[in-house]
């Protein structure tokens, strides 16, 4: 969605030691509100090499919403995770891909006016629709969702566990 994105200059003073005087300009970008949405695939042959096995797979995934939540910096503050998904498909030389594409925004304010989780909807109408197509090729959908987000799929409000019932949906616990 199109954001708003602030571009803010000023100044800075660092001391390398006792009594010593720097400054310097100083230029960043910040974002008000950005729903940012990414996919990946664990690869079974790289994760065969690499002899990694279901705990690396859990660590990666508490990594991926823990690490969200924790990542601060100057430009980074007050992240949070909003929805991951873990598609578990039957065979390792298949996936759907591109899940990212499959879901969009909706709301009723200009997008450059959203500030909270709470402004806006997730369409997940196109996952809906290919989790659907492939649902004889999966075999069980890992999730953790933010209980502040709306999902919606053709119009209607729905959840992770309602977006198709054939397949097994599981939340996600992380020790």
């Amino acid at each position: 969605h199109p954001v708003v994105m602030k571009h803010i200059q000023g100044t800075g003073a660092f001391a390398s030691k006792e009594g010593a005087k720097q400054s310097t300009f100083r230029e960043e970008d910040i974002l008000y509100y950005s729903l940012i949405a990414f996919h990946g695939i664990i690869n079974p042959t790289a994760a065969r090499d690499s002899r990694a096995g279901q705990e690396d797979i859990t660590l990666l995934l508490e990594g991926m919403w823990e690490g969200t939540k924790n990542l601060i910096s100057r430009s980074k503050f007050g992240q949070m995770p909003r929805l991951l998904l873990k598609i578990n498909y039957g065979s390792p030389r298949f996936f759907i891909g591109d899940l990212d594409r499959l879901i969009s925004l909706k709301t009723d304010m200009p997008f450059e006016q959203l500030r909270n989780v709470t402004d806006l909807q997730l369409d997940v109408s196109l996952l809906q629709a290919s989790l659907a197509k492939h649902e004889n090729r999966i075999t069980s959908i890992e999730y953790l969702a933010d209980p502040r987000l709306v999902l919606v799929a053709n119009g209607e409000q729905t959840t992770v566990d309602e977006i198709n019932h054939k397949i097994t949906c599981k939340e996600l616990a992380f020790d």
